[in-house]
């Protein structure tokens, strides 16, 4: 099952991307994202066949990893995540 962790602020209340969501398996997160241009893409190194690249704020990861800190019990690694966000301006 998914469960969306953060989204980008700039795509408003949509449902749109770019996204992070939690799994069942707490060491693996799915993302949603826009997919690159051919000439970002053509930068990449050894995508699979069944691999697609996308771009994500790294705002949206960095929402993720506190929101994902909190709920696993480390407070203090999550309010570290949204303080150095706040500083930034983010």
């Amino acid at each position: 099952m998914l469960r969306r962790l953060a989204k980008d602020r700039e795509s408003g209340d949509s449902g749109r991307c770019p996204a992070l969501y939690a799994t069942d398996d707490p060491a693996r997160m799915v993302a949603q994202v826009r997919l690159l241009g051919d000439a970002e893409r053509a930068g990449l190194i050894e995508v699979g066949a069944d691999e697609v690249a996308g771009s994500i704020p790294t705002e949206t990861v960095f929402r993720a990893a506190a929101r994902c800190a909190a709920e696993h019990g480390d407070g203090g690694l999550a309010v570290a995540l949204e303080t150095f966000l706040a500083e930034r301006g983010m």
